[in-house]
């Protein structure tokens, strides 16, 4: 399956956009819950948020700054994911043209979704979200959505497992205990 996990190494790296609404802000904080949420039942080995501009400048020329250049790789890691995968970052991000007003020009800037899910496995990039794949539409949400569903299968897996099991000599008794409603062991 497309961004399937793996729990015992799978991070997340949430990115939001800064400076909206209160409607926005509230949404964002609630998609945060529910990562924290998937990284306490060990989903998600770990997670980070990186707040980001509304817009990053699409070249590496046009992005002056630390951060800039930062967004601007992970946009380019995005992306081939998505080619590699067959599917598309678009309506995610769109190319604009942006009137500077600081020096008066025109350059082209890529605009970042309100909210943006990154996957790894290891190093490796396994999902991002949002994207469409076969004229579907993967939304933040339903990507929460599936990850909870499968910590919810491996839940019950180890639950049927667990109830399977036979039970391991740990779990017995001591030979050396007696209980006072059973018959004395016997001499040897």
């Amino acid at each position: 399956m497309q961004g399937s996990t793996q729990p015992d190494d799978t991070r997340a790296e949430l990115y939001v956009r800064s400076l909206l609404p209160d409607g926005h802000t509230q949404q964002q904080a609630a998609v945060i819950d529910r990562i924290k949420g998937l990284s306490d039942t060990d989903v998600l080995s770990d997670f980070s948020v990186q707040v980001i501009g509304r817009q990053i400048p699409s070249t590496p020329a046009e992005a002056r700054t630390e951060l800039g250049l930062f967004a601007l790789n992970r946009v380019s890691v995005f992306q081939e994911w998505a080619k590699r995968n067959k599917c598309s970052l678009e309506p995610a991000f769109q190319v604009r043209l942006v009137d500077s007003e600081m020096s008066g020009e025109q350059y082209r800037a890529i605009v970042f979704p309100v909210q943006l899910l990154a996957e790894y496995t290891g190093s490796e990039l396994r999902c991002v979200t949002p994207h469409t794949a076969d004229g579907e539409t993967v939304t933040v949400m339903n990507r929460l959505t599936m990850l909870e569903g499968e910590e919810e299968l491996a839940l019950s897996s180890l639950e049927r497992a667990s109830a399977a099991r036979p039970p391991a000599q740990s779990d017995l008794p001591a030979a050396d205990t007696v209980d006072e409603d059973s018959d004395p062991p016997l001499p040897e």
